[in-house]
């Protein structure tokens, strides 16, 4: 009697791992692939970031993101494939076929500005223009504050989106230009970046730490390319606050977690890029962004104008105020978690949950 009650208890238990096994290998075949399409993958910290917060985000939506761009020769591939699907094309976006992904999505970031020969690709999915597959446009950048894409650029760009369901960008200025050559108003969206909570940040720099000590607080210097004005104004703040500073500085040896650890353990933070100013924000540092003319002030702008930080962003000209460095920052939560839910919504909804 007891051996038989033992062999339908076997039989139950065995019964329940089926289903489980059942139930499980069919929720991961209903979990959509979303293919995110960028420019190319290279050592920008910004660049990295984003697209680790864009998987991060879709994982959190129970989806499976695949980080997707061109291959540049210098970049450390490291961090973003530890830490999510990475896809390197190698010649052309023809290497993606059809049923690799349930969703393609432009990524944010300047995703609308020309680069290179991959410009149609990367930006409007050419090589898709013809599937029958959801296609958006999160958050795209022109990455200029002025119209650079020819009458032709215009007309095929118009043409490919055409067969988008749902388009944002990135930068409050840029609308009118977009409606004047695209013949749309698209909706407005928050940088990736934003969407996380900044736990994701610090997780990456769990157990880390910097080789560099400081005796005093100091300014962490964050530039995309290394010029005189920045320097001058590094030296000028140092020395009316009686700070020090860090300069983290873009090359192959570059790191995330280096990026991360000293800006977070910093007092004060001076840049001219437009992720150095969006990580100052969330990990609420007074800082100040100093901009070439030439260097796509909208993307500056337009995040002063959405969290009136504007006091706080200067053309390489003007003269700057430095006790903005230790100004707390008066961000506006409630209108930033609001942003949030927008842009999240619309991400939602591109992907039809």
């Amino acid at each position: 009697m007891m051996y038989k009650s033992s062999k339908i208890f076997f039989i139950f238990v065995n019964l329940i791992i089926i289903l489980l096994l059942f139930f499980i290998k069919k929720k991961l075949s209903n979990t959509k692939k979303i293919g995110v399409i960028g420019v190319r993958h290279e050592i920008n910290i910004g660049t990295n970031l984003l697209k680790y917060a864009i998987s991060i985000k879709l994982k959190e939506l129970g989806y499976i993101p695949y980080i997707i761009g061109t291959h540049w020769n210098n970049f450390n591939i490291t961090f973003i494939n530890q830490t999510t699907n990475l896809v390197i094309i190698h010649d052309n976006f023809s290497e993606i076929k059809k049923d690799d992904y349930d969703v393609l999505m432009v990524s944010s970031d300047q995703t609308w500005r020309k680069f290179d020969k991959h410009f149609y690709d990367y930006g409007f999915l050419r090589f898709a223009q013809d599937w029958n597959i959801k296609k958006f446009v999160y958050g795209a950048s022109l990455g200029f504050d002025t119209w650079k894409l020819s009458n032709k650029d215009d007309q095929m760009a118009k043409k490919l989106l055409k067969n988008f369901t749902s388009i944002s960008i990135r930068e409050q200025g840029s609308i009118k230009l977009i409606e004047k050559h695209f013949g749309f108003r698209p909706i407005i969206v928050l940088d990736p970046t934003l969407l996380i909570d900044k736990k994701y940040y610090l997780d990456i720099i769990k157990g880390y730490r910097g080789q560099k000590d400081f005796n005093k607080k100091y300014i962490f210097v964050y530039t995309l390319f290394n010029t005189n004005y920045i320097q001058k104004a590094v030296k000028n703040a140092c020395k009316v606050l009686d700070y020090e500073n860090y300069y983290f500085l873009l090359n192959n040896s570059s790191t995330i977690q280096n990026f991360i650890y000293y800006l977070v353990k910093s007092s004060a933070v001076i840049t001219n890029s437009y992720h150095g100013t969006v990580f100052s924000i969330i990990f609420n540092k007074p800082f100040i962004t100093i901009y070439d003319k030439s260097n796509a002030k909208e993307r500056f702008s337009s995040i002063g104008n959405l969290f009136n930080l504007n006091k706080r962003f200067f053309e390489k000209t003007q003269n700057i105020d430095y006790k903005q460095l230790i100004k707390p920052l008066s961000i506006d939560k409630k209108l930033l978690n609001k942003l949030k839910l927008k842009s999240i919504n619309f991400m939602k909804r591109s992907l039809e949950i």
